[in-house]
C-alpha cells in the first residue's frame, strides 16, 4: 500500500524507529507481569483495541508490584515521543498520514492486513486503527511543532502518557506519605475540619498535597514574580470601591451598581487565589521539610520514582495540556522546597492584611433578621457573600510535631 503512494520505499526508512516504538508501546500495554511475556488482545473476557494502550493494568495499593505494568508503559510511551524527534520529522509524518489516508480509502487493505496479525484482530478493528493513527500522527506533529495542542484526542500517546504519569505519581505519593507513622507527624484541622477532617482521619495525606500542588502551580502560572527574591508584594483591595464598601451603610450596599459588585467579586477571587497559594506553600513546606518525614521517605524508595517521571513529563513538554500538569513541580523535591519555603513565605504580612479585609467585609455583610435582600439566592449581594464565605473553606491542616511519649 505504501508503494502505491510512494514508489521510493526509502521514504519510510527514517520513520521506522518511530513506528517500531509505537508497536512496542502497544505490546508492552498488552503484556502483563502475571502472564509471562505473552501478548493478549483478549484478557479476562475483555477485548482490548490493540492500538490505544488501554490494556495497561493500573497500579493497586493492595497488590505488591502492581506498579510494574504502569511503569513499563510509561517508559515505552516516553520512547515513542523521543523517537518522533528526528530530522524532518514533520515531513515524514505527513508522508505517513497521506499513506494512512490512502489505506483508509481502500476497502481491501484492512482485510488483507488483519490476516497478517496473530490473534484476534478483525478487519473492522484494523480500519479503526488506521483512523486512530491518522489522528495520532497529526497530534504528534502539532506537538513537535510547538503549536497549541488542544486536549481533544484522549486516547493518543500524549494523553495516555500524561494520564499514566499522573497515576504513577499518585500511587507513589500514597505509598510514601500515607504511610508516615503518626509518631512522626500529627495535624490540626481546626481551621478546615469540613474540608480536610475526613482526609486526616483516613491519613490520606497524598490527597491534601495533591490539591496543594495544584494551587501552587496555579499561583505560579499567574504570579511567578511572587516566588522571586526581592519581588514587590501584591496589593489587594486598593480600588476606591473596595475602600468605600467597608464604611458604606448597609442600605447603600444594597443599591450598589452591579458593576461595583463585579469589581468586588473579581478582587476577592484574586485575593483568594493568592491566599490559597501561599497557604498551600506553607503546608507543603511544613510537611516535606520535616526530618522525620524525610527519614521515612528515604527508608522506602525515596523521591526518585516520582522525580523521574515528573522530569520526563516536563522535558517532553506534555504537561501543559494535562490535568496533571501541577506534578511537574515534583521533578526535583529540593527545588520544590526552595520554591515553597522561599520568598513566597516572606509575604505573610500581606497575606494577613488580605485575610483581615475579607473577614471584615464578610462580617459586615452577615444578614440580619428579616433582611431578605442579603439572602436572596442569585442576587448580586448574595453572590458577593458566597464569594467571601468560600474563603473560610480554603485552609490547609496545620502540621504539628507530636509530643514525645511520656517516660514510663
Amino acid at each position: 500500500v505504501m508503494s502505491i503512494v510512494y514508489e521510493d520505499k526509502t521514504e519510510f526508512d527514517p520513520l521506522l524507529p518511530f513506528l517500531q516504538s509505537l508497536i512496542n508501546a502497544e505490546m508492552v500495554s498488552l503484556k502483563s507481569r502475571t502472564q509471562s511475556n505473552e501478548v493478549y488482545f483478549i484478557n479476562r473476557k475483555v477485548c482490548f483495541s490493540g492500538f490505544d494502550y488501554s490494556a495497561t493494568m493500573p497500579a493497586r495499593d493492595d497488590i505488591d508490584g502492581s506498579h510494574v505494568d504502569l511503569n513499563s508503559s510509561i517508559a515505552a510511551l516516553e520512547d515513542v515521543l523521543r523517537k518522533a524527534q528526528f530530522p524532518s520529522s514533520a515531513y515524514y509524518l505527513d508522508v505517513a498520514i497521506q499513506c494512512l489516508n490512502e489505506m483508509s480509502n481502500c476497502d481491501d487493505v484492512s482485510e488483507a492486513c488483519s490476516k497478517t496479525i496473530v490473534g484476534y484482530f478483525p478487519s473492522s478493528r484494523l480500519a479503526k486503527a488506521i483512523q486512530h493513527y491518522i489522528v495520532e500522527f497529526q497530534d504528534i506533529k502539532r506537538h513537535l511543532s510547538s503549536e497549541s495542542v488542544a486536549v481533544d484526542f484522549d486516547v493518543g500517546v500524549r494523553y495516555r502518557l500524561g494520564d499514566f504519569i499522573g497515576r504513577s505519581i499518585r500511587f507513589n505519593l500514597r505509598k510514601l506519605l500515607n504511610t508516615i507513622p503518626e509518631s512522626v507527624l500529627d495535624f490540626s484541622v481546626a481551621s478546615c475540619e469540613e474540608r480536610w477532617g475526613r482526609a486526616v482521619d483516613d491519613w490520606s495525606i497524598s490527597s491534601i498535597i495533591n490539591f496543594a500542588l495544584e494551587k501552587i502551580y496555579e499561583l505560579m502560572s499567574v504570579n511567578e514574580e511572587l516566588f522571586v527574591q526581592g519581588a514587590s508584594p501584591p496589593s489587594f483591595f486598593a480600588s476606591k470601591t473596595c475602600e468605600d464598601v467597608v464604611s458604606m451603610p448597609r442600605k447603600q450596599i444594597r443599591t450598589m451598581p452591579e458593576k461595583m459588585y463585579e469589581e468586588l467579586i473579581n478582587d476577592i477571587k484574586e485575593a483568594r487565589s493568592f491566599l490559597l497559594g501561599i497557604r498551600a506553600c506553607r503546608f507543603v513546606w511544613e510537611l516535606l521539610a520535616r526530618d522525620g518525614v524525610d527519614n521515612h521517605v528515604n527508608s522506602l524508595e525515596g523521591w526518585h520514582p516520582i522525580e523521574s517521571v515528573a522530569r520526563s513529563f516536563y522535558d517532553l513538554n506534555i504537561h501543559e495540556c494535562s490535568e496533571n500538569k501541577h506534578f511537574v513541580l515534583l521533578r526535583d523535591i529540593n527545588e520544590l522546597l526552595e520554591i515553597v519555603g522561599g520568598p513566597i513565605l516572606n509575604l505573610e504580612v500581606e497575606a494577613e492584611k488580605t485575610e483581615q479585609y475579607i473577614q471584615k467585609l464578610r462580617k459586615k455583610l452577615q444578614p440580619k433578621k428579616r433582611e431578605s435582600s442579603f439572602m436572596m439566592k442569585g442576587s448580586p449581594i448574595y453572590n458577593l457573600r458566597m464569594c467571601l464565605q468560600a474563603e473560610t473553606e480554603e485552609h490547609f491542616p496545620l502540621c504539628l510535631t507530636p509530643p514525645k511519649p511520656k517516660a514510663s
